[in-house]
């Protein structure tokens, strides 16, 4: 087992170092926050006719959900592309566990996703958003939406593993997501919606992670919020993990 980690540990290294000689991704992976926050507390709220510091402190919440569940799409991508490229055709000659290169990659992924969200809460403070709780609360409202993108990119994980392509695995990503996040109370409460919507924002589990991040952030947490998003955490763990893992034995077999 120790030995796993640690090897999961130098090949989530391993993914991390190209990022020195990728402007771009790097330029993505800082700015992406700024347009997100740009788009939906200055546009989207003020277009709504609120005050700005409220909409500051409801959506900043909102949009950190939004930005790490988003960025999961890109641990099942960039599976699909190392697959594609022959990488895991090294790894399978390599005495190393078989869920390492899995691992690797997703713990990759979820330290690319921390320096994403730690941009968002600097421009959050830029434009006015502060933490109305306790830096404690706060930290551990980011540690939940980390863990639930964990096991969610276990999922795009499987689906890169099994897709066709890059490209339609991006899709279906895609297609699962945006309905769960824009469809959810990440952004607007669910006051004053049609009856079918309010119910479909009351089972999504994307209104309980932003519910909860909210919560902990800005004050006044249901502590339902927290428990069934850690249910639902648990669940795609023990869903998706072995998924993944069979996937991947099968595709470099």
């Amino acid at each position: 087992m120790t030995t796993a980690i640690s090897q999961g540990l130098t090949l989530a290294w391993r993914s991390l170092v190209p990022l020195k000689n990728s402007p771009g991704q790097l330029a993505a992976m800082l700015f992406q926050p700024v347009f997100m926050i740009v788009i939906f507390v200055y546009l989207f709220g003020g277009a709504a006719g609120g005050n700005r510091d409220e909409a500051v402190l409801y959506m900043l919440p909102g949009v950190l959900t939004q930005v790490a569940l988003m960025a999961t799409i890109g641990t099942g991508m960039n599976l699909a592309t190392d697959i594609g490229n022959g990488v895991f055709d090294r790894f399978r000659t390599m005495p190393i566990a078989r869920s390492a290169p899995l691992a690797g990659r997703v713990l990759a992924d979820m330290l690319t996703l921390l320096i994403t969200m730690t941009m968002s809460m600097l421009v959050g403070y830029a434009v006015g958003f502060r933490v109305q709780t306790d830096p404690l609360s706060a930290l551990a409202g980011i540690g939940l939406v980390l863990l639930l993108a964990m096991a969610l990119s276990w999922g795009s994980a499987w689906i890169g593993l099994v897709a066709k392509s890059v490209t339609s695995m991006q899709g279906i990503s895609t297609a699962v997501l945006l309905p769960l996040t824009f469809g959810s109370s990440a952004f607007i409460p669910a006051t004053d919606l049609p009856g079918w919507l309010t119910w479909w924002m009351g089972v999504n589990p994307v209104s309980h992670l932003a519910g909860a991040l909210r919560g902990l952030m800005v004050g006044g947490l249901h502590a339902s919020d927290v428990w069934i998003t850690l249910g639902w955490t648990a669940a795609l763990f023990v869903f998706f993990v072995p998924l993944a893992l069979r996937a991947y034995t099968r595709r470099v077999r």
